[in-house]
């Protein structure tokens, strides 16, 4: 993975107006007064995408985040997936192991369920001599 650059602002202004002020993702027009929008690569950086102005796009801070999150995290991941298959390495299993567990325990005394046992008689305090 390239690192990921850090764009000044005239440099964000350049890419706002040479993509025509819209969004590369829904295609509508951003009002960078009133809505955030962000810098998205068009190609992404995990998937062996440029960090160069010929991967930058702009985009609605929501349309971005909606794209991330619905299409470049999964196939992120499909990929990462099929490198590690194609190198013989197995994912651990997503399940939990199954096991015959502990026996149950004796539910415990409450505070209103009176004792089973007999109680003592009462001790006498005075003895007399």
């Amino acid at each position: 993975m390239t690192a990921r650059k850090r764009w000044s602002a005239t440099q964000r202004a350049r890419f706002f107006h040479d993509n025509h002020e819209t969004c590369h993702l829904c295609g509508g027009r951003i009002n960078a007064e009133v809505e955030g929008w962000d810098l998205s690569h068009e190609i992404p950086l995990e998937l062996g995408g440029a960090d160069d102005a010929t991967n930058i796009r702009v985009a609605h801070r929501k349309c971005h985040r909606k794209h991330t999150a619905e299409v470049d995290v999964p196939t992120i991941a499909e990929a990462k997936r099929r490198e590690l298959r194609n190198l013989g390495i197995k994912a651990t299993p997503s399940r939990k192991i199954q096991s015959a567990g502990f026996q149950k325990a004796q539910p415990q005394r409450r505070a209103s369920k009176p004792l089973d046992k007999p109680r003592l008689p009462p001790r006498q305090l005075y003895v007399e001599r």
